[in-house]
């Protein structure tokens, strides 16, 4: 007896170095070397399961175990004439072999909560819709399509010659107040796009969408299945050697978009409960794109004093494509024929004193980008600030609108620094270690959002309904929630939010003010001007009201309460839970690709929560509440020491270097080998062509 308990702890001990088998498993592959039936997990089929034979691609008899999984479990006896049984097991081995098993899911099928299933990049296709007319979009003037085919960045103006590189014309930047937005296209929403819809109809898609609107939840999605990859900064300096990498705060934002319903169509438009007014960084954005594709004599026209001689406002140029249950729409902002893929995306990009002092950017805009490299007041700085804040957003819209790379302008609102091209190659690398890698992502991203949205519509049939997706849970896992949408009531919380900064259907109590208390006295036939007596006067019914009201307004109020949720209809939530599969091998990591052989799929589950009505309202409020404050910044009046650090020096900074945002009394100096030809412009043929002198030849 002693031998063998000897042999039994021996052999424990060799699986548990060379294999990571518990105890629990030792029992369990011990206990299936007798003679009793080895257990196997079987799927029960009931009326609202289909059998296997319909769905062709489901497998439902026993699990997809990997080959070190499956070993684990074999008795000893099959485990002997195994040669794979050396193999060292996943790292979620007790998991799976205790869950349910993962079906290979038919696309055409909706999901089946609570179960497993596993998708990969070759199930979805992606595929152009319509033509896209290329050859309206615009090109870029001044000089700067050289930027393209040269990397790095591009300073306008040479710090130590003060020689332009490029046309000294958009080296300041038209202000708001001076620029005539009306002359330009208005934004038109999914739900609004009317040839959107119409390919949504003629493929039987479900789901339309645009890069707006969808990038933000897409983010979330890939935080969820990336298994914890950050961006790759190992190629900045040693300044940022212990700066973060992760992303930043305001990638983790709880997104929420508006599923609106259109006789069949659901329309995804972007949340803006919250987002009351544009910020000066997207206002000028509009301004900046049309400067950077336009001659100085067209981009004088749009400004207020001259904006008459717009007869036609230009129409906006679309890619449109279908993956999935989606039709995806892109807007096509700049192109050259040079590039592998044409067209690229135009990025006015603001400086980091800006972009943390948005609502004072009169007081930030003497911040200055004055070198290479370096924490502040660098180009290093913002690349480092995009990669952690908007690669991945705009690695997203670029895809979808199968663009090659994006362009940087770099600015503070007063003036142009320099300017960058990045391609997607490039974003790719940062992101996810190269573009098989970032290929395979995107794809599984959409199919993953198509199936969780039609588990929604379907439970919500031709219902506005918003979703809100939010991946930094405790668990790791992504949450989902679902509200339907009360138009008329959520018009009174928006006004409200934008008065007090309060998302609420509930006026504000106010404490009755000494004007308002003298006009109500003299409509109740009482002489508001007499004077009192305080020993005789006796505390009326107004009095008692107004020492309540004083009281109520001092105690503390919890503000969660006070947010509006409709919670006439039941409030929803969803849970979901994933791991990877790489190469048979199940894995919680994050995953990079190596080549074409590397197979790579996403198991998945979707759960819904069973928690009591009044606890999902309880948790949804705090979600809300903290999306209508997550963004909140110092105002004009906000005192110097309840500023944040980083917002004091930047403002110092700001203050310093003011002076540097006017335009220079010295000679212009310009190089001459650089000068814009504006003649081979298609669009800008009707301008009279700039001469400059060629420079002559160089004699070897």
């Amino acid at each position: 007896m002693s031998s063998r308990l000897f042999a039994y702890s021996r052999a424990r001990t060799v699986l548990w170095r060379r294999h990571g088998i518990s105890a629990t498993a030792l029992r369990f592959t011990s206990s299936t070397s007798t003679d009793k039936p080895v257990p196997t997990q079987t799927t029960n089929h009931t009326d609202a399961d289909p059998p296997a034979t319909e769905q062709p691609n489901v497998v439902a008899s026993t699990p997809l175990y990997s080959k070190d999984e499956a070993d684990a479990i074999k008795p000893s006896s099959e485990k002997a004439n195994d040669d794979s049984s050396g193999k060292k097991s996943g790292s979620r081995f007790e998991f799976v072999r205790e869950r349910e098993p993962i079906v290979v899911h038919d696309a055409s099928q909706p999901i089946k909560l609570g179960k497993w299933y596993r998708i990969d990049a070759n199930m979805m296709d992606y595929n152009q819709v319509g033509k896209s007319h290329i050859n309206t979009v615009p090109r870029l003037a001044h000089g700067l399509e050289r930027v393209l085919f040269s990397p790095g960045v591009h300073l306008l103006q040479d710090p130590n010659s003060r020689v332009y590189n490029f046309d000294p014309y958009i080296r300041g930047i038209t202000q708001p107040d001076e620029f005539d937005f009306d002359k330009l296209t208005p934004y038109i929403t999914s739900s609004k796009d009317s040839k959107l819809i119409k390919y949504a109809r003629e493929r039987k898609k479900r789901f339309v969408g645009s890069t707006s609107s969808m990038t933000h939840v897409l983010s979330h999605l890939y935080f969820a299945i990336s298994g914890g990859k950050q961006p790759d900064i190992s190629s900045m300096s040693m300044r940022f050697a212990d700066m973060p990498s992760r992303f930043t705060r305001g990638m983790r934002y709880p997104a929420s978009i508006a599923l609106r319903y259109n006789d069949g169509v659901y329309s995804i438009d972007a949340d803006k409960s919250f987002d009351v007014k544009d910020s000066i960084l997207s206002v000028m954005g509009k301004s900046l794109e049309k400067l950077l594709t336009s001659t100085p004599s067209e981009f004088e026209m749009y400004k207020k004093q001259n904006s008459w001689k717009v007869k036609e406002i230009p129409e906006e140029n679309y890619h449109y494509v279908e993956a999935e249950d989606f039709i995806l729409r892109s807007q096509l902002d700049c192109r050259d024929d040079r590039l592998p893929r044409k067209t690229f995306d135009l990025k006015t990009r603001g400086s980091l004193a800006i972009r943390m002092d948005l609502d004072n950017h009169e007081v930030s805009r003497g911040y200055q980008i004055k070198t290479m490299k370096g924490r502040m007041q660098s180009f290093e700085r913002e690349y480092y600030d995009m990669v952690r804040s908007a690669f991945l957003k705009y690695n997203f819209q670029v895809r979808i609108g199968n663009m090659d790379g994006i362009f940087v302008a770099y600015h503070n609102t007063a003036r142009m620094f320099g300017f960058q091209y990045i391609s997607r190659r490039e974003m790719d690398e940062v992101l996810y270690g190269n573009e098989l890698t970032g290929n395979h992502m995107f794809k599984m991203i959409l199919l993953l959002l198509s199936k969780m949205l039609r588990t929604v519509t379907d439970q919500y049939p031709e219902t506005d309904v918003r979703v809100t997706f939010n991946s930094f849970t405790p668990d790791h896992s992504l949450s989902m929630w679902v509200e339907v949408i009360d138009d008329e009531k959520e018009a009174i919380a928006v006004k409200m939010y934008q008065e007090t900064g309060q998302y609420s259907v509930n006026p504000a109590p106010t404490a009755a003010t000494p004007e308002a208390s003298k006009e109500a006295a003299s409509k109740e036939g009482v002489d508001p001007f007499a004077t009192k007596d305080p020993l005789g006067a006796k505390p009326t019914e107004t009095d008692a009201e107004n020492a309540l009201l004083d009281e109520l307004l001092d105690e503390d109020v919890d503000p969660v309460e006070d947010v509006y949720v409709n919670s006439d209809h039941p409030i929803q939530h969803y849970r979901m839970e994933s791991f990877s599969t790489l190469n048979n091998q199940d894995t919680d990591d994050a995953i990079t690709l190596r080549d074409q052989t590397d197979e790579w799929s996403i198991n998945w589950s979707l759960k819904k929560s069973t928690a009591p009505p009044d606890e999902l309202v309880r948790h949804y409020r705090q979600l809300r509440l903290k999306q209508s404050t997550f963004f909140e910044r110092p105002s004009a009046d906000t005192p110097e020491e309840e500023l944040a650090p980083l917002v004091k020096v930047l403002r110092r900074l700001s203050r310093r270097n003011m002076w540097m945002n006017n335009t220079p009394r010295e000679r212009v100096v310009v190089n001459k080998s650089r000068i814009p030809d504006y003649a081979p412009l298609k669009h800008h043929r009707a301008d009279r062509p700039v001469k400059a002198s060629s420079p002559k030849p160089r004699h070897r």
